[in-house]
């Protein structure tokens, strides 16, 4: 398995060495890429979640008192008010002033990812663009105190919690991978008749897989510096094509002396 990974990293037109692989080898560098991904994406979030976790400790401070009465907001504040940080914004209207396409229209224009309304008889909260409306009049306990908890508890979380999602994190991003080496494996196997490689359709999967390692590694690396496009699948299946055909070209050279020495 090192050997096929140095292979795949270092040598990639090498790869098709690795076309009589083991299943369980198979299943093995699938395991490393979804773990290789998976790590990077904690790694990414990581720094948002601490940010997240400061921007709410700073809105808590800055909000006003209020309780819920009758299913409206009651305050002593007599203007609306807003409140930002990198992560959130915070709009206070005890007068019924703003509605939640107002805020909606603000988190896109300032690039911010949590929105969060006090409205005059509804509590409105955004994540990433999908916002949710609920009523006062279900939230009937909710208070100042109660809010300035959930903002100072945000980013927070027990080892059980991240545990569950690393797990949950891993299962997902696997099924993706596993999806997009299907594309790959598809686009794999034309291009293995079109060149004449004489490849079984399972010698075309293990050298398919192969031939993502290195776009996979390079893609998630260059996620760090927030340089990946959104054509990123497309690009790892253009990158891991072009790797699979170098190794079936490679394979196919490597093969003409063997048969000019047996004539």
């Amino acid at each position: 398995m090192i050997d096929y990974l140095k292979y795949s990293i270092f040598n990639p037109k090498k790869i098709h060495r690795a076309k009589n692989m083991k299943k369980r080898q198979i299943a093995q560098l699938v395991a490393i890429l979804t773990l290789f991904i998976t790590l990077i994406s904690i790694v990414r979030v990581v720094p948002i979640l601490q940010s997240i976790q400061k921007d709410g400790q700073e809105i808590a401070s800055e909000l006003p008192e209020f309780n819920i009465t009758d299913g409206e907001l009651m305050t002593s504040e007599t203007d609306a008010s807003i409140y930002q940080t990198n992560s959130f914004l915070l709009f206070f209207d005890p007068n019924d002033q703003m509605n939640s396409e107002e805020i909606d229209q603000n988190l896109t224009r300032l690039n911010v990812p949590v929105g969060i309304g006090l409205l005059k008889d509804t509590f409105y909260l955004s994540f990433l663009g999908y916002g949710v409306d609920t009523s006062y009049e279900q939230l009937e306990s909710l208070d100042s105190e109660s809010v300035k908890v959930l903002l100072n508890g945000l980013g927070s979380f027990s080892f059980l919690t991240y545990a569950f999602t690393f797990v949950i994190s891993y299962i997902g991003i696997g099924f993706i991978e596993i999806f997009e080496l299907l594309f790959i494996l598809l686009f794999a196997n034309l291009f293995s008749k079109l060149l004449r490689s004489g490849l079984m359709f399972k010698q075309n999967l293990r050298m398919a897989i192969m031939a993502s390692v290195l776009p996979t590694i390079a893609i998630e690396l260059s996620s760090l510096f927030n340089i990946v496009t959104v054509y990123a699948f497309e690009l790892k299946i253009g990158l891991s094509l072009f790797i699979f055909y170098l190794a079936v070209k490679d394979m196919k050279k490597t093969a003409s002396p063997k048969k000019e020495a047996k004539t």
